[in-house]
């Protein structure tokens, strides 16, 4: 069992909220014993992050392939087969699912995590995977942030 709690304006956010789950993860339990571990957690993503991630990314690779002449078929053959049909253009739809697939993200059961629900360090990893599987195409992504980890200090 997972408990998230969270501080805003040094308050702790429902707090009476976060009591109760531990009162009844207590209550639960048949020996009335359960072990807490305290992890600093990272702040969830914004919905203003998940688009910039899928906008940028996705947007941006399909602008430099239209420029440089990648279609799916030259997308497809330098990361798997070359005997991929040829000619059509890579789609918003088309990358979204090979993002998934290249660059996979799992829950501890082994189920795909989709971006809307993954934490934020497992979307910048996606990101960072998806950047150095196409950066040898000649598809530059920028990083939105280039400063966040002298941020986070």
């Amino acid at each position: 069992m997972k408990i998230f709690a969270q501080k805003i304006d040094d308050q702790i956010r429902d707090k009476e909220a976060l009591l109760a789950e531990i009162t009844d993860a207590i209550m639960a339990n048949k020996n009335g014993c359960i072990e807490i571990d305290v992890k600093l957690a990272r702040k969830p993503k914004s919905h203003q992050q998940v688009k910039m991630i899928f906008g940028l990314m996705i947007q941006s690779t399909i602008v430099q392939a239209n420029e440089l002449a990648i279609d799916t078929s030259d997308f497809l053959a330098y990361l798997v087969d070359s005997s991929i049909p040829k000619g059509q253009g890579l789609t918003q739809g088309f990358l979204h699912e090979l993002m998934y697939a290249v660059c996979p993200t799992t829950d501890e059961d082994g189920r795909r995590v989709t971006l809307s629900k993954m934490s934020t360090e497992q979307a910048g990893d996606l990101f960072e995977s998806f950047r150095t599987i196409v950066a040898p195409l000649g598809i530059n992504i920028s990083n939105p942030n280039p400063n966040w980890e002298q941020e986070q200090k």
